[in-house]
């Protein structure tokens, strides 16, 4: 692709990431779910199966950089994921770009187990790229789930 064109199609991605979210982007948590933001790091959790766990985390979207699912056990089912402005008073204001946002991955549990959700943090053309030194943060959750009771 030529260099031109590489350039207006980044403009275009970075300025559809600078469109301020709608509020209520990230639903509200129904009866039931449970949810793990940056201070379960490193923690654990036991649902039943057919609960759904929310990790929601903060990040700079707008600069690149996001939250990806690294390791999934295969007990859950990734079944959503949004965005919402830590600020929305503030973000959602016309003219106002960037900052920070929470992203939010809904996991859904489909049968018994015990695994180790990884999620990353970077821009993920250069994580993919051969010289990356890796993620900027890695955010680690133990989840065991036991059949509905």
């Amino acid at each position: 692709m030529p260099r031109p064109l590489v350039s207006l199609a980044l403009a275009a991605t970075l300025m559809a990431a600078c469109t301020p979210a709608p509020e209520g982007t990230v639903p509200s948590l129904p009866e039931g779910m449970i949810e793990a933001g940056a201070e379960q790091n490193g923690g654990e959790a036991v649902i039943q199966v057919g609960q759904v766990i929310r990790i929601e985390l903060e990040t700079i979207p707008t600069a690149g950089y996001v939250w990806q699912i690294d390791q999934l056990p295969g007990f859950l089912e990734h079944v959503s994921e949004a965005t919402r402005p830590t600020d929305p008073d503030f973000q959602n204001q016309p003219g106002v770009t960037g900052g920070h946002h929470f992203m939010a991955f809904d996991l859904k549990a489909t049968e018994p187990g015990t695994g180790t959700l990884r999620l990353i943090e970077g821009r993920p053309w250069e994580l993919e790229a051969p010289d990356s030194s890796g993620p900027d943060a890695v955010w680690t959750f133990t989840v065991t789930v036991e059949p509905a009771g």
